[in-house]
């Protein structure tokens, strides 16, 4: 009985300790606490509010892609006999890329042809002595139904010799080759074929800023990989429907040209100007809180007060303010730390 009495009072002790302790510790807390003097100014650099001439500038940036590309597959099957390209080389429109082998369809055409030649000089023959009634007009219709037979067979023949070959349907690059001589081909892509003497840049721009652009105006080009440089591209397409994100897909077509070849996959950027209109701007040094919901201090009659924002276009250090501030209020740059909405200030140069 004697040692629980003991423990309790033990216990009891521990706990005023504990609470004495506590209490010391929130009273050193709270006697280091920063309390603001509300009556000292806070010092504060401070630029004014002013309108003037603004001239905005977008930038949009997507990527390069091939004017016009081609995968080209054989609608024949059979052996290749020959390849005339390898990836990379530049080919001219018409000219041959690859031979299927056709030998038993060339045999085929030259007696299709021999036997179309007999078919028109029996139908020569029989229209000659049709003249003294010896031949039956039956017998004309039956002539000229063959030779209009064997053309048909002819020019059957002609049209699966040209499918055995295949030529380039443009001026361009090789940049897929999938075959070789002794390869049995078709149905599958063998080659690709790109002209790159034009390339299309693909732009998503906001809905806002749609209304800037207008089919066959130009646009100012540039690419990281020719620093400094500029391109002039063409709007070729505008598109009429947004996606889920109510932006629109904008195509500037811009010539390519040898001593400064862009490739296809690059990206580039596309820079319009803004009709100029006078602007409400202050520095952006002034802003406060995030992009959804910008802030920034007013000084009204030396104190500080916390004003809500929305922002427009920025250029450079300024930002234009588009509702919240108006000409001649003067904005806090510097010293927001110690700042709050009430606060007093004091304007340092």
């Amino acid at each position: 009985m004697k040692t629980k009495v003991i423990i309790i009072g033990v216990v009891i002790a521990v706990l005023i300790t504990v609470t004495f302790t506590l209490k010391s510790n929130k009273r050193t807390v709270e006697a280091n606490v920063y309390r603001p003097d509300v009556n000292k100014r806070v010092l504060v650099q401070a630029q004014t509010a002013q309108l003037r001439k603004l001239i905005p500038e977008f930038s949009y940036t997507g990527s390069f892609a091939p004017f016009r590309e081609v995968i080209l597959i054989p609608q024949v099957n059979g052996e290749v006999e020959s390849v005339y390209f390898n990836e990379g080389d530049q080919v001219k429109e018409g000219s041959t890329l690859l031979q299927i082998d056709d030998d038993l369809l060339q045999a085929q055409y030259v007696s299709a042809e021999a036997n179309y030649f007999n078919a028109k000089q029996s139908l020569a023959r029989h229209e000659s002595a049709s003249a003294s009634g010896a031949v039956s007009n039956m017998q004309l219709d039956n002539l000229k139904l063959n030779v209009t037979t064997a053309a048909s067979y002819l020019e059957q023949l002609a049209k699966q010799i040209r499918l055995n070959k295949i030529v380039a349907p443009f001026s361009g690059t090789m940049t897929l080759k999938s075959v070789e001589p002794g390869s049995v081909v078709g149905g599958s892509a063998v080659a690709r074929i790109t002209d790159l003497t034009q390339l299309k840049l693909e732009l998503s721009v906001p809905e806002k800023e749609i209304v800037m652009f207008h089919e066959n105006e130009t646009a100012m080009i540039s690419s990281d990989i020719y620093p400094g440089k500029t391109f002039t591209g063409k709007i070729e397409y505008v598109s009429d429907r947004a996606d889920e994100a109510h932006n629109y897909v904008v195509r500037v077509l811009i010539k390519n040209n040898s001593s400064t070849l862009l490739k296809a996959g690059m990206y580039g950027t596309a820079s319009l100007k803004g009709t100029e209109k006078q602007a409400l701007m202050i520095p952006r040094a002034a802003l406060l809180g995030s992009a959804k919901n910008p802030q920034v201090f007013a000084i009204e009659n030396g104190t500080a007060v916390l004003k809500n924002i929305r922002t427009g276009f920025a250029e450079n250090e300024s930002v234009e303010i588009l509702e919240g501030l108006k000409a001649g209020e003067v904005v806090v740059l510097t010293g927001h730390i110690n700042l709050s909405s009430g606060s007093k200030v004091e304007i340092v140069k």
